[in-house]
């Protein structure tokens, strides 16, 4: 009976999700109610207010299933830490570049600052996961874990924000190329030992 249950909240999670993500990329955020988020997954009212307080909990929880994906999408290994950090890039540029229209949609609200950063923060809380079990593996590691996490995270974060709201953009390859090769030599210059001061 436990795993009916799963799978039917599953089912409910995946309808609801991509639902919402369809209509995000039609209207903005504040123009959407539950009800016709509900409507259009064909998931009763009573359901959705089962497992959140309202449209505001439902996006926390649409972001945090966005990031878990392309997070899942890359494995870091102690022996590439670098071909870890150029996946999560790669990862999160083009989960933004797919989706256009949600980001000019959200763009028009305050959601989508709100959107970046919750992902910025998955990025740094699920980095510093994995560093502190590398470092625990033997990796060394130039600062803590969590220093690394953040300074990665906050550096994805404005690279990405500043990129998708240019105009004229640099094309995607192009700036994944640039975002990773900076992002990691400066990586490089904090992996080597400091001089002595």
């Amino acid at each position: 009976m436990e795993k009916r249950q799963d799978l039917r909240v599953q089912k409910t999670y995946r309808a609801l999700t991509e639902t919402f993500l369809f209509l995000l990329e039609k209207k903005p955020f504040e123009k959407i109610t539950v009800d016709e988020l509900c409507t259009c997954a064909m998931v009763r009212r009573a359901t959705f207010y089962k497992h959140f307080a309202d449209k505001y909990a439902f996006f926390t929880f649409f972001v945090a299933q966005i990031s878990e994906k392309f997070l899942d999408e890359n494995r870091f290994a102690e022996n590439d830490p670098t071909g870890y950090l150029v996946g999560v890039i790669r990862s999160f540029v083009d989960f933004l570049d797919e989706r256009e229209r949600l980001i000019e949609t959200t763009k028009k609200s305050n959601m989508f600052l709100l959107m970046v950063d919750m992902i910025s923060e998955a990025v740094a809380a699920r980095m510093e996961t994995e560093l502190r079990a590398a470092a625990k593996a033997g990796l060394s590691l130039p600062a803590e874990p969590e220093i690394l996490s953040q300074l990665f995270a906050g550096a994805l974060l404005s690279g990405v924000k500043w990129w998708i709201t240019q105009k004229n953009r640099l094309p995607k390859e192009r700036f994944i190329e640039q975002l990773s090769s900076a992002l990691l030599t400066y990586y490089a210059m904090f992996a080597s030992p400091p001089a002595a001061l």
